[in-house]
């Protein structure tokens, strides 16, 4: 198991570790790195082989979504369909802790071998992690790290996962915290589930 660290205030993208990180992932790894609401467990999108073990590391049921973390919204429309109606509601809430539920794009790969009809759309306010996926040039897809209470450290990462994951990106200790899901799918807005992102303003459309 391999440990990145990109350190704060330096371009991750002149380190060694950056570029492994990118290598492995394009290379069927499975790791855990940070985003602004706690660590997430991640690989390709691309990579059937890794969204398996993902799936059974995290026992996750065959049918249940996974977000798909992009680095902006020019990737998001690769991804998703992206009318005028979602460009607003995405335009003015990411990079932050929203997930959006959008129709998929036909680019988006079926998912533990079923096509998904809609996706769950991230944009993570985390430099280091948009970094990683402008370099990989194609989103992650991600499945939040659900371990203890409390703040989360790459050591407790290590020990939890220890034998089933390929790397750890070092973000340090960090607090996990709940996104708030909303569903624009339907050229509609539906709050699915209220986190840390607030929703008054969804909940008044």
């Amino acid at each position: 198991m391999f440990l990145a660290i990109f350190h704060e205030g330096e371009d991750p993208r002149n380190s060694k570790e950056f570029l492994d990180t990118v290598k492995y992932l394009k290379h069927d790894s499975v790791i855990v790195y940070p985003t602004d609401t706690g660590y997430s467990v991640g690989c390709s999108l691309q990579s059937e082989k890794a969204t398996e073990r993902i799936t059974h590391i995290q026992l996750r049921p065959a049918d249940k979504p996974y977000t798909v973390m992009c680095s902006d919204i020019e990737m998001v429309r690769e991804y998703a369909v992206v009318d005028e109606f979602a460009e607003f509601f995405l335009k003015q809430h990411l990079p932050g802790p929203y997930t959006f539920v959008l129709k998929a794009s036909d680019k988006v790969p079926p998912i533990g071998g079923t096509k998904r009809e809609s996706v769950g759309i991230r944009i993570p306010e985390m430099e280091s992690t948009l970094e990683l996926i402008r370099y990989l040039k194609g989103p992650l897809l991600s499945s939040t790290v659900r371990m203890e209470h409390g703040p989360i450290d790459p050591l407790a990462i290590a020990r939890w996962y220890h034998g089933k994951i390929d790397g750890i990106v070092d973000g340090g200790t960090i607090a996990p915290r709940i996104t708030s899901v909303v569903d624009l799918s339907e050229n509609s807005v539906r709050v699915i589930r209220e986190g840390v992102g607030p929703v008054n303003f969804f909940r008044s459309m």
